[in-house]
């Protein structure tokens, strides 16, 4: 004879994830993103140097904010991270950037950074100047730091391998 009873649907209602909450994931990665511009910027303009690990850096504070904060487990929580560790790195540059050219032509910093922010032409032209293919290296470290610490990707390939 056929079993023709409904299968029960703990298992799947166990899966949901109840706890995650988007915004405040959200909100933790985008004040760690900040902390880490800063500090991106300022290692940067007082090494006069661009160190690689510090991509690293961004991308795993970032990412480990969304997942402390976030306490999610969908690829959103990971994207979010990246995204967000590339506009850190990105906004670290942008620091160190206003940095040089406020030391250079006797400005305040903030002054050169908001005229930054609010004229988007010299912004890219800023960039476009400095921008090495470097960068871009750095961009996607810190954007693939930032995917993995938000999913905790590493943890879980040791702990499905051994």
């Amino acid at each position: 004879m056929m079993d023709t009873s409904i299968p029960s649907a703990s298992p799947a209602v166990e899966q949901l994830d109840t706890e995650s909450n988007l915004l405040m994931g959200l909100i933790g990665g985008a004040l760690a993103m900040l902390v880490s511009a800063i500090i991106w910027g300022a290692v940067t303009y007082f090494t006069e140097y661009q160190i690689g690990w510090m991509a690293i850096g961004v991308g795993f504070l970032v990412g480990f904010a969304v997942k402390f904060f976030g306490r999610g487990k969908t690829a959103i929580f990971g994207l979010s991270s990246a995204v967000l560790a590339l506009i850190g790195c990105v906004l670290g540059n942008l620091m160190f950037y206003s940095g040089i050219i406020s030391h250079e032509e006797g400005v305040p910093f903030l002054t050169v950074f908001f005229f930054f922010l609010t004229s988007p032409a010299d912004l890219i032209d800023v960039f476009t100047v400095a921008f090495d293919f470097i960068d871009i290296l750095f961009y996607v470290i810190a954007a693939y730091v930032g995917f993995t610490t938000a999913l905790d990707i590493r943890r879980k390939k040791r702990l499905t391998s051994s």
